[in-house]
């Protein structure tokens, strides 16, 4: 869920919520009394309003909620019945989260590279029983790719991706003090070309002969990739 939660009285104007919208980059906001949730209201709420009402006339009440230990499948499923994009997380009867359909997306993606660096780790590591794995940071700029090149289309989905602020981690190898990329080099790529500084990563250690695959291909930067040509 995401804490703090931006929430709004009964008592604000639609003319409030829409600023804070513009303000924010939020399109949906919990209506709460004594940080208890009374209603929600979002930006298709405010469409059909006029500036000056009461965001206690336009909002949905008694919305549905969620408890923090309850289940992601089973609140996305809630979210995907009602056809809703913001769940009120409450104890107590208080208010202290929210889940939108962005931290959903997010979950996801963050399973699916969770299995995807299971799946690479375990087969470096039969290879090479004496492999580490680890989470940080690496500067971009000094990443070394393994692969040459680049495909255009799942470089434009990568990219929709950095827009909506998703950026999940790639995987490297450590050797020699220098950082060579094992997957996500289109990640890497997009963000050496937005020039982001860091990006997160897992790492893993170890012989893994990725010095002499790197050298193979010549590469010695992540400018030196290319696109796939057209057919």
């Amino acid at each position: 869920m995401s804490a703090p939660v931006v929430a709004l009285s009964p008592h604000v104007t639609v003319a409030d919520a829409i600023h804070l919208i513009v303000e924010r980059g939020h399109n949906g906001f919990p209506v709460v009394v004594d940080n208890q949730v009374i209603g929600m209201v979002t930006s298709a709420d405010l469409i059909r309003a006029e500036r000056f009402d009461k965001i206690g006339d336009v909002m949905t009440h008694d919305p549905l909620t969620a408890k923090p230990d309850d289940d992601l499948v089973s609140i996305a499923g809630v979210m995907a019945f009602n056809h809703i994009h913001h769940l009120p997380i409450i104890e107590d009867e208080r208010l202290i989260g929210i889940v939108t359909s962005t931290d959903m997306l997010r979950a996801s993606i963050e399973n699916i590279v969770s299995e995807n660096i299971e799946r690479i780790f375990t087969f470096f590591q039969s290879l090479h029983p004496d492999a580490r794995i680890g989470h940080t940071r690496v500067e971009v700029a000094s990443l070394i790719p393994t692969q040459k090149l680049l495909d255009p289309a799942e470089l434009q989905l990568r990219d929709e991706q950095f827009k909506h602020g998703v950026v999940y981690p790639i995987v490297v190898a450590i050797k020699n003090n220098r950082t060579y990329v094992i997957d996500g080099h289109h990640r890497a790529y997009l963000a050496n070309k937005l020039k982001i500084a860091e990006m997160p990563a897992f790492y893993i250690e170890g012989e893994l002969g990725i010095v002499k695959a790197a050298a193979r291909i010549g590469l010695k930067s992540l400018d030196d990739m290319t696109l796939t040509p057209r057919k």
